[in-house]
């Protein structure tokens, strides 16, 4: 009976020290860290009169849709709320000094990095795909050199150790684990029931540690630990680095906002963005912030990338990167359309992100910006394209049928998840057969060589030259009704 009454007294102690500490809690920057618990600090986005305010640049009339930053007017100037300096020109916080001094979720005036750092926690760069627990289809097809088409359709678990993206920035320590990432090959069959399992750390000071993997082989019916992995590597079976998915934090490379820029169409270049409520813009566009950006680690396999940020949310919509030498090397973009299942409740992903604070869980809204619409990439050096395929009108997923897309994952362990015995069971719903041919494939992306020429150099092989000039012909163009 004393132990019980102890440990309620201690319990009610503890709800009372919760409860006072989230009185001096708020969700913007300024606040020392001793007065902040991290895992209630969240985005939000920037109010304004209007939520639908755009840029008063009419792209037809003006014959390009971009400017740079220096030449934005005292009025552009007032809409945009731009910090043009690098990261290296801004302050840095005494207590992480790899981070600007401003805390997240900071104010405006943007930098680049801020805009970097906001994208990430969003998951539309890295940071473990963004959410804190995620279950999905990733239903994807690759079109090589010659136009085959093959595909590589998985079940993804991801999990985070971290309910905000300002409790990984402030509270977690470098080499500590951060999360992990399951993923069950279902398709082509005689790939299917391979499983994988990594676990990553994050990085700090002097602090650098390869991923931890695992897999289990059908063939073997056993699990075997298979070597780690740094994110210069690339996924298995992909295009994509470690980094480009997972682990290229901001604070590793130099940032600046060069331009602004309206985009009219992303990764199915068949239609402009949508549906959007709104709309962003009564054109159909997205204004659009463009950040540089340039590594700090010395022979790093990018000499530098360009990102399109969504002005409203800070989502990454376009990346373009080149190789160590200066060659044009990829591009990747992804879309805002198409509906998720969020807590059993079909939205779109962008429109749940942008109502900012915490969800039904706890965790920050925003982290479901990554995810539901199609994405797209392109290896220039291999002239080999991925597409993930969104669920939409004319390949519509059966959900009922097939189980659900949801970015919610059930209540499973890691433990319970990676045992052979699940594994060789059901371990859900069989995937969607979807018929996707090369013909169904969207064009290269865009190539918008007008654009910011200063700091792209796009310079190709002559084989694909031809390739972009046929596909070009088909293309909707930029100021086209």
């Amino acid at each position: 009976m004393k132990n019980k009454k102890m440990q309620k007294i201690i319990a009610l102690a503890t709800l009372a020290t919760i409860g006072f500490a989230d009185l001096s809690i708020v969700t913007h920057a300024g606040l020392a860290k001793e007065h902040v618990d991290w895992t209630k600090v969240s985005w939000s986005p920037v109010k304004s009169p209007s939520p639908w305010t755009e840029w008063k640049w009419d792209s037809k009339k003006e014959g390009r849709s971009w400017k740079y930053v220096d030449e934005l007017t005292q009025a552009e100037k007032d809409y945009w709320q731009i910090d043009p300096r690098w990261s290296h020109e801004i302050p840095r916080d005494k207590e992480n000094p790899l981070l600007p001094e401003e805390k997240y979720p900071y104010k405006q005036p943007y930098s680049g990095e801020e805009l970097a750092s906001i994208a990430e926690s969003s998951g539309s760069t890295t940071t473990m795909c963004g959410l804190q627990t995620h279950h999905a289809y990733h239903i994807n097809r690759t079109k090589d050199r010659n136009g085959v088409v093959s595909k590589s359709d998985t079940i993804c678990n991801t999990v985070k150790h971290f309910k905000t993206y300002a409790q990984m920035l402030y509270d977690l320590k470098p080499g500590t684990e951060q999360g992990a990432y399951l993923v069950v090959v279902v398709s082509p069959p005689e790939q299917a029931g391979t499983v994988s399992l990594s676990k990553f750390y994050k990085d700090g000071p002097g602090v650098k540690k390869l991923e931890d993997r695992w897999a289990y082989l059908p063939n073997l019916r056993r699990v075997r630990r298979i070597s780690g992995a740094s994110g210069e590597d690339y996924i298995p079976g992909a295009i994509s680095t470690y980094d480009d998915v997972f682990l290229r934090d901001f604070w590793k490379f130099d940032s600046k906002i060069i331009g602004v820029d309206v985009l009219y169409q992303v990764a199915n270049e068949k239609k402009a963005y949508g549906p959007i409520d709104g709309p962003y813009r009564q054109d159909g566009g997205i204004d659009t912030y463009v950040v540089l950006h340039f590594p700090k680690q010395k022979d790093y396999y990018l000499s530098q990338w360009i990102t399109w940020h969504d002005k409203k949310s800070g989502h990454v919509l376009r990346t373009e990167q080149w190789d160590r030498r200066g060659n044009f090397k990829k591009i990747d973009e992804g879309s805002l359309a198409a509906p998720v299942l969020v807590f059993n409740k079909l939205t779109y992903p962008w429109a749940e992100a942008m109502r900012g604070g915490f969800n039904e869980i706890g965790n920050e809204r925003r982290a479901v910006m990554m995810g539901g619409g199609p994405s797209a990439a392109w290896d220039v050096e291999q002239d080999v394209q991925t597409y993930m395929l969104p669920s939409g009108p004319d390949k519509k997923i059966e959900y009922d049928k097939f189980g659900a897309l949801s970015v919610y994952a059930g209540k499973e362990t890691w433990q319970q998840l990676f045992q052979p015995q699940r594994i060789e069971n059901p371990f859900s719903k069989p995937v969607p057969v979807v018929k996707f041919e090369a013909k169904d494939f969207p064009p290269y992306p865009s190539l918008y060589r007008e654009k910011f020429t200063k700091f792209r150099k796009i310079v190709l092989p002559a084989e694909i030259s031809e390739k972009i000039k046929k596909d070009e012909q088909n293309k909707r163009g930029l100021f086209k009704s």
